[in-house]
């Protein structure tokens, strides 16, 4: 890295800056392929861009490698520039290099300079600006761009290409392209955040002091599987472990994936929730780890598991598995210890620097410190009219070094800029601090200096807000107003105290606020949350909250149950998803010894629908849980519910005979209640089990009565469902006619409940029924809605829907079009762990390379169909009407072309195909 000083003090621009900064798009590649001709070629590069540059009045302050960074008093100036620069670099003969593009980004903002140099936010976000462009391209931030719709030149415009995530996690940024004559204009999207593979969160706050533990931490990943980020609660780990991700996301591999812990109050779940952020489906009949592991083997991403500590057995014993069976996993980890697995490199979180113990320093000198840039920064977004000043800047530092530059402490401290002066500020802290070390800090751990600063403002509150504090220690992860008042309030705070209460621990920053779709959202900081909760046990107070939030959490699933025929589905799960963490805990202690049985089984009843968003398997677990605590005592009206959500998962799971048997014991319980909303949810699910298993008119006698149940109770999604599984009877009856009106009739029902979910399933049984009337247009217009529908919902059916598109698509002789879906249903029915259709993809394959008639693809099909053969036969399906004709289409083609004895032996080897090995087969297609 070089300073380039390219004029006095006096000509460095001051105050509000536009920066330009530049850089050689694959210059590293021509460096290793042409070293000497490089050489040459950036001499020149490096002549044209400086030349560029100061003729309009650029500062370069600073150039590393091939990349420059200027500073101009105005937008046009870094414009002229940057015109002038790319129109000369392309007139500039490097065909001895392959060609030489820079890439160049604009943005104008308040200028920190020190000793020559620029620092702060605005020159981080040229930086990460400059990232996501191309060479040749020019790129201007929303404010460079505002600026210079003023300022334009004649023939030179702007393209709006929208709003961009960065790799600074903060806010979107509006991106403008430069468009003007002699420049490119075309280019590949923008490699932005929001366009590749991640769950990384936005970050409301910005990123500040840890640029060099980031720098570190990326070269660590490089020659090490596992990083484990460790130090005390409030040292920064997350936030930093989720730049150094967004830092390594760069549109290879299969991307970087968050799984959060800390709202994990089972260890059991690690591997589940893990899988959860990666979107893998569990099974009913796989341990969620194996699942994982079968999911991961076959990708290269970057895994953030956040927050190990609480569940540190089980996180080491996933992230050694992971370790040992997919090798292109890598691993960074944050926690308060190390895994202590084979192959960990720990990376300890050092504080934050401090300002030097010098009296005179200026405001200048001070932000020379990552602790007094962070402390500088949040008390500007606690108190706009905050500054750090020459005055007041030897108290900040004080307050920096007396808080050991531990990030969370020094967000806390500065949030009290609102009613006290950095002076002011620090004498509450040598008060405190004297009192808690008796003088001698330095012989304590920062985790105890972390613990004073929360005594410290733990005492500063009113005893009804410890109260409240304590109390909403309960929660796991988020939680709303309404439940914090539930659990937390009594007769003397009713939901409004409540509020008050939560506002005013906002604003001392002891509770975060975060907005949601289903209204704000609250949550504690992990280091304060656990503080809360030892003062909790400390007060005699843990046994009743633990509770009071199961109880809670009991009535809210039951008054979300009892609201599901009201709401459409989106506006049902929006009140679903951001409590599935605190329903977990609540089943977790409801549902174990010493728990309160009763609470964990109507919880795990009423949670009937929200299954599916929480997980299928997960549901079954606790279902049965629930079902092994029933006794004499478990009120009738319980168990009913219990039997019949068995039904339900069972169904779900492809568990037709341990459905049919809950679903007949629901049924009875029901009966007996004379509850007729009971009596025909048991009869669906009996009699869709018995169609499911072939005893149709069995199943069709039980459907009968529940339609004329659903119809008595004029509940029009309830008669959908009923009508929908009289469709799957019908179709097994090979009753082609009665299969449409029946499904056609439920999803005129599903849409006008707003059911989205329903509707897209409906419409794929529906097409298929099409399907088997011969109507194979129909059938793959029906499969387009149910797919869009799907994608819209973010439901993992996509795989589902695909196959059967490919399979219409072969029907309809078009079979380009069937192997580009097919291929894409293949991957997603792997990776979703969906045998039947992964199963039924590999058929599709291996009839388009059958029927296409290409002399070569005929042993490969008949090798397919094998292993289509034996994996639908050790799960016991039979193949339908759709895949039953083409697969009698195909074997009849290769009988023609191979022979009765050569097709019969290439079947065979597929039969013992591995599936890796008919996976890779169907991908030759």
């Amino acid at each position: 890295m070089t300073k380039a000083d390219s004029g006095p003090a006096a000509t460095r621009p001051s105050g509000t800056v536009t920066f330009l900064f530049s850089d050689i798009e694959g210059s590293t590649l021509r460096w290793e392929r042409t070293h000497d001709a490089m050489a040459v070629a950036l001499r020149r590069h490096d002549a044209i861009l400086r030349a560029a540059l100061e003729a309009s009045g650029g500062y370069i302050f600073k150039t590393v490698g091939d990349a420059f960074c200027a500073a101009f008093e105005t937008v046009s100036g870094a414009v002229a520039a940057a015109l002038d620069a790319q129109r000369a670099l392309l007139a500039e003969d490097f065909a001895a290099v392959g060609g030489v593009r820079a890439r160049m980004a604009l943005h104008t903002g308040a200028a920190e300079e020190r000793d020559g140099d620029y620092f702060g936010p605005s020159v981080n976000r040229v930086a990460r600006l400059l990232a996501i462009g191309y060479g040749g391209q020019v790129l201007a931030s929303g404010t460079a761009g505002d600026v210079l719709q003023d300022e334009m030149q004649a023939q030179v415009s702007l393209r709006d290409l929208g709003a961009h995530r960065l790799k600074d996690l903060s806010r979107a940024e509006h991106v403008y392209q430069l468009c003007a004559p002699g420049l490119p204009e075309t280019f590949p999207a923008l490699r932005s955040i929001d366009g590749l593979p991640n769950n990384l969160p936005q970050q409301l706050t910005s990123f500040v002091g840890r640029e060099s533990d980031v720098a570190e931490i990326k070269t660590l990943l490089e020659t090490h599987r596992l990083v484990s980020l460790i130090g005390a609660g409030g040292s920064g780990k997350t936030r930093c472990a989720v730049q150094v991700a967004a830092e390594l996301l760069d549109g290879s591999g299969d991307g970087v994936w968050l799984a959060e812990l800390a709202p994990v109050s089972d260890a059991s779940l690690v591997a589940t929730v893990i899988a959860q952020a990666l979107s893998v489906q569990e099974s009913a009949k796989r341990p969620p780890l194996e699942t994982l592991l079968e999911y991961l083997k076959r990708k290269r991403l970057l895994l953030v598991l956040d927050n190990c500590e609480h569940v540190i057995a089980e996180a080491r014993t996933v992230a050694a598995a992971i370790l040992r069976n997919c090798p292109e996993v890598r691993i960074l980890g944050t926690s308060r210890e190390a895994l202590n697995i084979a192959g960990e490199h720990v990376y300890r979180m050092p504080s934050l620097t401090v300002p030097p113990a010098i009296q005179t320093l200026s405001a200048q000198e001070v932000l020379a410190s990552g602790a007094a840039l962070l402390f500088a920064d949040r008390a500007i977004a606690s108190d706009a009219r905050f500054s750090l000043t020459d005055e007041n800047a030897p108290f900040v530092a004080e307050i920096c070094r007396q808080l050991d530059g531990i990030p969370l402490a020094i967000e806390l401290a500065a949030a009290r800029v609102k009613v006290l002066s950095p002076q002011q500020l620090l004498q509450k802290l040598d008060e405190r601090f004297r009192l808690l070390t008796g003088g001698d800090r330095s012989a304590l751990p920062r985790q105890q200096t972390m613990r004073a600063l929360i005594d410290w403002s733990y005492d500063l509150l009113s005893e009804e807000e410890r109260s409240l504090f304590r109390k909403l220690a309960i929660f796991a992860g988020s939680f709303g107003l309404e439940a914090a008042a539930a659990v937390c309030g009594d007769e003397t705070s009713d939901e409004i105290v409540v509020f008050d209460r939560i506002s005013s621990l906002v604003d001392k920053s002891l509770v975060q606020a975060d907005p949601a779709a289903s209204g704000t959202r609250y949550r504690l900081l992990e280091s304060t949350r656990q503080y809360a909760c030892e003062k909790l046990v400390e007060c005699g107070e843990h046994a009743s909250a633990v509770r009071a939030h199961a109880a809670a959490y009991a009535v809210l699933a039951e008054r979300l149950e009892d609201s599901w025929d009201a709401l459409t589905f989106r506006e049902w799960f929006v009140h679903v998803e951001p409590e599935i963490e605190n329903w977990r805990a609540a089943l977790a202690w409801s549902l174990a010894p010493g728990g309160e049985m009763l609470l964990g089984q109507r919880m795990a009843g009423a949670l009937s629908r929200a299954w599916q968003r929480i997980g299928m398997a997960e549901g079954k677990r606790a279902v049965a849980l629930a079902l092994e605590g029933v006794d004499d005592t478990t009120p009738s009206p319980v168990t009913a519910k219990l039997y019949l959500v068995n039904a339900k998962l069972d169904a779900t799971l492809s568990q037709p005979k341990a459905s049919l048997t809950s679903a007949e014991r629901a049924l009875a319980a029901y009966r007996l209640l004379d509850d007729l909303r009971g009596i025909v949810e048991s009869l669906v699910r009996a009699g869709g089990a018995l169609v499911f298993m072939g005893q149709i008119s069995e199943g069709e006698t039980l459907l009968a009565e529940a339609l004329t149940g659903a119809r008595a109770l004029q509940n029009r999604r309830l008669t959908g469902l009923v009508l929908e599984t009289l469709g799957h009877a019908s179709r097994a009856a090979n009753d082609a006619k009665g299969a449409r009106a029946r499904y056609t009739e439920a999803l005129a029902l599903y849409r006008a409940t707003g059911s989205d979910r329903l509707t897209s399933q409906v419409a794929t049984n529906l097409a298929e029924a099409e399907f088997s009337a011969g109507n194979a247009q129909a059938a793959l217009d029906l499969s387009l809605e149910a797919l869009a529908a799907a994608q819209t919902l973010n439901e993992e059916r996509d795989g589902v829907d695909l196959s059967n598109m490919a399979a219409y698509l072969i029907a309809l002789g078009r079979f380009d079009e069937a192997r580009l879906r097919a291929r894409e249903a293949l991957s997603l029915t792997r990776e979703q762990r969906y045998a039947v259709f992964f199963a039924f993809t590999l058929q599709h394959l291996a009839a388009i390379a059958a029927l296409r008639q290409t002399p070569d693809d005929h042993a490969r099909a008949a090798r397919l169909l094998g292993y289509a053969d034996a994996s639908l036969s050790a799960i016991d399906v039979t193949r339908e009407y759709t895949e039953a004709q083409e697969y009698d289409r195909a074997i009849a083609e290769l009988r023609a072309a191979l022979g009765e004895a050569d097709l019969t032996k290439l079947m065979a080897e597929g039969r013992i195909f591995t599936e890796d090995q008919a996976a890779e087969e169907g991908m030759l297609v």
